[in-house]
């Protein structure tokens, strides 16, 4: 029995390889979507409701040529999981190149912004269709050495509340989900550490 019933429906997932936007895409195609996973690396997900696009969120052009396909394809887009992200430089402020803070806002915070462009067009016509932005508990609960990837988050935060009042005029609603410290192939270096891991299990 499906926990969802989502037949029918077009998901467009970043983020889709690993991580907590695998998990997403895994949920979705158990409760019966058309999914799209896009991701900077391959996917080994193979089902018949998948597609995959090997595609960096930070691309504008691939981005819009991606959305424009499935739009061709499906006719629309019901919801869009903004799940990409990379860790931070995990050193304070003052130590980061500007080079490393610009890599972790383009991932993080601009990849969010280009997707959810492209995709919001698609949606707006039909005036309907559910964003979600994967924001972090760290965006409002800092540690040390996380600068970068904090306000890449909380950018985030942001983000989605001015995107949610351009979008509500159309009936598109926009969330942003703030997931605590989740193990996964980008943060298990750190669950090695046991200092991390208890604040983590404290929050």
């Amino acid at each position: 029995m499906k926990e969802w019933n989502y037949d029918g429906k077009v998901f467009l997932v970043t983020g889709a390889s690993s991580g907590i936007g695998r998990s997403c895409v895994e949920q979705l195609l158990n409760s019966g979507a058309n999914v799209v996973g896009i991701d900077a690396k391959d996917s080994d997900l193979k089902d018949p409701l998948y597609m995959h696009y090997e595609v960096s969120v930070t691309d504008d052009v691939e981005i819009a040529r991606v959305v424009s396909e499935i739009e061709n394809k499906f006719g629309t887009i019901d919801g869009l999981v903004n799940a990409a992200g990379i860790w931070g430089n995990s050193k304070p402020f003052y130590e980061i190149e500007t080079s490393d803070w610009e890599k972790i806002l383009s991932v993080n915070l601009t990849g969010t912004y280009i997707v959810s462009k492209y995709a919001a067009k698609v949606m707006i016509p039909k005036k309907q269709g559910k964003i979600v932005n994967i924001s972090c508990l760290r965006a409002g609960i800092f540690r040390n050495n996380m600068t970068d990837y904090a306000a890449s988050k909380g950018g985030i935060v942001a983000l989605t509340s001015a995107m949610a009042l351009d979008l509500a005029p159309f009936h598109i609603q926009v969330n942003s989900v703030a997931p605590g410290f989740t193990y996964t192939g980008m943060t298990k270096n750190s669950f090695d550490n046991e200092e991390v891991r208890k604040q983590s299990e404290a929050l």
